[in-house]
């Protein structure tokens, strides 16, 4: 199985495919492994920590690796105490008296794939972890929880928009949630006044609430709420700030837009009904 590393060549120099299934030896006198295979699901963002405990080790080393998508070529993470890849959100940490933990920093989506957990017998011992990263969402949402994209309010009324997180681990030093209007950021906004972000971070995600006071016509324009961490999946919703028109006013015309539209529906089938009718009596 042709890799990049030296090391990982020597390492795996014999794994056949009998050793792909079978992870445990029955002699028990022997390294063997404390647990099974198993998946494992995080969100975006969290610290990461795989289990490896082994039972007997005798002097064998212990490696993780990772597997691509294609599932031929490795990676190789850490090497007995020691990290080989460049990536330095993974670490190994050995838990007394005899657990081998892989922990990865910030996960994401790159992070998802198959983990080897190996002890260095001949062939490999193998114990395979499976990550899942959910995929982290942002949506700017009204009342409902339904997804906005337009929002209407009234002159001297109060702009409240909500932006919610969910599938991403919030740690402050990771990622904040920012509010923009068009390119300007708002969160520390001091020239405007009356502009308030209040950022409730949550296990899962955050609930992020921006309220504008007393907004004008320069206050319409695109809204977007985005985290620092992600910044190609940002939230836009248009805000519209009527200019002597209120929403009832609003609501009304466009009622009778509506009521229009139906009326000439109406007298558009009534004459293709007509017509249809004077063809057959001909």
């Amino acid at each position: 199985m042709p890799t990049d590393s030296p090391m990982l060549n020597y390492i795996f120099d014999i794994h056949s495919t009998l050793n792909k299934h079978q992870h445990h030896r029955d002699n028990r006198w022997g390294p063997h492994f404390e647990g099974e295979s198993q998946n494992v699901t995080a969100q975006a963002g969290a610290t990461v920590i795989l289990d490896c405990k082994i039972s007997l080790l005798q002097g064998k080393t212990v490696s993780w690796i990772k597997r691509h998508d294609d599932g031929e070529k490795m990676t190789l993470l850490t090497y007995g105490q020691q990290t080989y890849t460049g990536d330095t959100r993974y670490s190994v940490e050995f838990q007394y008296p005899d657990n081998w933990r892989l922990k990865i920093l910030n996960v994401n989506s790159s992070d998802e794939g198959q983990y080897e957990c190996q002890i260095s017998t001949h062939p490999p011992m193998t114990i395979y972890i499976n990550l899942h990263i959910n995929a982290p969402s942002v949506q700017i949402v009204d009342a409902l929880g339904d997804q906005l994209r337009d929002k209407y309010y009234e002159a001297d009324s109060t702009i409240e928009l909500l932006c919610v997180v969910r599938h991403m681990a919030m740690q402050v030093q990771y990622s904040v949630v920012q509010w923009l209007h068009g390119n300007r950021i708002l969160n520390y906004d001091t020239t405007r006044g009356g502009i308030s972000v209040k950022t409730d971070l949550m296990d899962v995600g955050a609930n992020s609430t921006l309220s504008i006071a007393k907004v004008g016509p320069a206050d319409s324009g695109n809204y977007t709420c985005v985290l620092t961490t992600m910044p190609d999946q940002p939230a836009t919703v248009h805000v519209h700030v009527l200019n002597g028109e209120s929403l009832a006013e609003l609501h009304h015309g466009a009622a009778n837009i509506i009521t229009n539209n139906i009326v000439h529906i109406i007298i558009l089938l009534l004459f293709i009904f007509i017509n249809n009718c004077l063809i057959r009596l001909r």
